[in-house]
């Protein structure tokens, strides 16, 4: 969690840096039109790091979307308890998107996600080595607002400078915590899974270890979760499962997808086929009622909660387990 250091992103504003300076003065002039009079207090440099340097290219030389929080949102904080450089950069890195998207905001349940300049190994462990992301979406009435860990955060204005649109928010915006920090979380109601999960063993390179602990350390997942009242309205089929744990640790491996990050907008989007961790094709329905997604020959479970981000991946809460056993070792070695 990165709570502390996330009252810095407006540090890139009035840094005091060589790099990309006029355009650091300006953007500061900016930030202080909007009322944002708390930037102008803190001087920093971004110049100090690699990682802070890349942010100022970025945000100097390319169309960018930097959200930025209100003074009320930073007052609560300490400012003095941070003062490493390189975690004032990561924290900075995670509130600019390359690209501006907020013309182009989907409309709840639907969402928008934009690759940020988040890409620290000691925060971020997805696929190929690739950025975090974020998730945005607007209501129906055009008020947007950012999806950070269970948390709608408005965005109560939107200003141009330059090259970079400004979208204040009323609130701060933490990095995706890992999987276990989530299902202990009980905005989701994953509670249940996470005993499940920890109670299950996934065997690998000649042993085994905690579903739980293997997922949160994969390197770039998609987990289909079911939430506590799913377990629930399952647990006779779980119980009858204990006594074979090859089947119970495929049903657990085909609410998985390996080796990638499948946001709802490329589930809702793509024609491509996805395959579960233990070899099964998922089939995926949409329709007035929602998202449905169903696993080899499972009943079809709905995404109730989508694109829960997680330091390594995605998850999806839906509302059911899909029961499917079985494996295809061939395609789950080449999915």
């Amino acid at each position: 969690m990165m709570k502390p250091r996330s009252l810095f992103l407006f540090l890139l504003a009035c840094s005091p840096v060589v790099l990309g300076q006029d355009y650091f003065t300006g953007l500061l002039q900016a930030l202080n039109a909007s009322g944002l009079t708390q930037a102008s207090t803190i001087a920093a440099s971004l110049n100090t790091t690699s990682t802070g340097q890349y942010v100022i290219s970025k945000l100097s030389t390319e169309n960018t979307t930097l959200f930025a929080p209100t003074n009320q949102a930073l007052s609560a904080l300490n400012m003095s308890e941070e003062t490493n450089a390189t975690h004032i950069a990561d924290a900075v890195s995670y509130y600019v998107v390359p690209g501006n998207f907020i013309k182009e905001t989907a409309t709840y349940p639907n969402v928008t996600i934009g690759r940020t300049l988040l890409n620290d190994s000691a925060l971020v462990n997805l696929e190929g080595g690739k950025a975090q992301v974020l998730a945005w979406s607007k209501m129906s009435n055009g008020t947007l607002f950012v999806i950070n860990n269970g948390t709608n955060i408005t965005v109560t204005n939107t200003t141009e400078y330059k090259n970079t649109t400004i979208a204040v928010i009323d609130s701060l915006i933490y990095a995706p915590p890992n999987m276990t920090t989530i299902l202990a979380n009980a905005t989701y109601q994953l509670t249940m899974l996470s005993s499940v999960l920890a109670a299950t063993m996934l065997p690998g390179n000649g042993t085994s270890s905690p579903s739980l602990d293997v997922l949160t350390s994969a390197r770039g997942i998609t987990v289909f979760a079911p939430n506590n009242t799913a377990i629930q309205a399952a647990q006779s089929t779980l119980t009858g499962l204990q006594s074979n744990q090859t089947a119970l640790v495929n049903l657990i491996k085909n609410h998985v997808i390996n080796g990638t990050s499948v946001y709802s907008t490329e589930i809702k989007t793509s024609n491509k086929t996805f395959v579960s961790s233990s070899g099964e094709n998922y089939t995926i329905t949409q329709n007035t009622t929602g998202l449905f997604i169903a696993s080899g020959g499972s009943a079809a479970v709905r995404i109730v909660r989508s694109d829960v981000l997680m330091q390594n991946g995605v998850l999806h809460v839906v509302d059911g387990i899909m029961v499917d056993t079985q494996a295809n070792p061939a395609e789950a070695s080449s999915a």
